[in-house]
């Protein structure tokens, strides 16, 4: 494999050829629209509630004013995150010479960061949900990079990922 090159999308500024710098990649804006496109259907699940309990009086009660505040509440919350998740300028996954700091996965058996000498093995899994990298370490724990989560090409994340790994554990290009 040729020396890794720093791709485009992730923030970060290219090292000489022989030291990489750290790369970092940021969750996709998309996330965070997603969560306003829901936090809308939220909204007009209260707005509906309202609109049949003004005028269906036999519904006007306690419990549906209690659903409007509970979806009213959800509302609030999913239109927070995507306001986190739009303005928030940490990175979703970091890539040093030492080792990474992931981001992307919220499972609580999932390694949030690691060294690269810690590093056994990295493999990609197409799954259902798309690809997802699987960071294994040598002591049986893993991490798992969810690709769909960051801005940034599958194959440039995968040629950072086996190129860090194998600069970590001494292995070289055959040119």
């Amino acid at each position: 494999m040729s020396a890794a090159q720093t791709p485009s999308t992730p923030h970060g500024s290219p090292g000489s050829p022989g030291s990489k710098s750290p790369v970092s990649y940021r969750l996709r804006p998309a996330l965070g629209v997603r969560m306003l496109g829901m936090a809308c259907v939220w909204l007009a699940l209260v707005v509906v509630a309202e609109a049949l309990r003004r005028g269906v009086p036999a519904i006007d009660g306690a419990v549906v004013v209690a659903l409007e505040w509970i979806f009213f509440v959800v509302f609030v919350i999913v239109v927070a995150l995507a306001a986190w998740s739009l303005l928030n300028r940490r990175s979703g996954l970091v890539l040093s010479d030492e080792g990474f700091v992931n981001r992307t996965n919220w499972r609580r058996d999932s390694v949030r960061s690691a060294r690269w000498s810690e590093v056994a093995d990295v493999r990609r899994s197409d799954g259902a949900a798309g690809p997802v990298f699987v960071v294994a370490l040598a002591d049986g724990r893993r991490s798992l990079m969810v690709t769909r989560l960051l801005d940034t090409p599958v194959g440039s994340l995968e040629e950072q990922l086996q190129g860090r790994l194998n600069t970590a554990h001494g292995y070289r290009p055959l040119n």
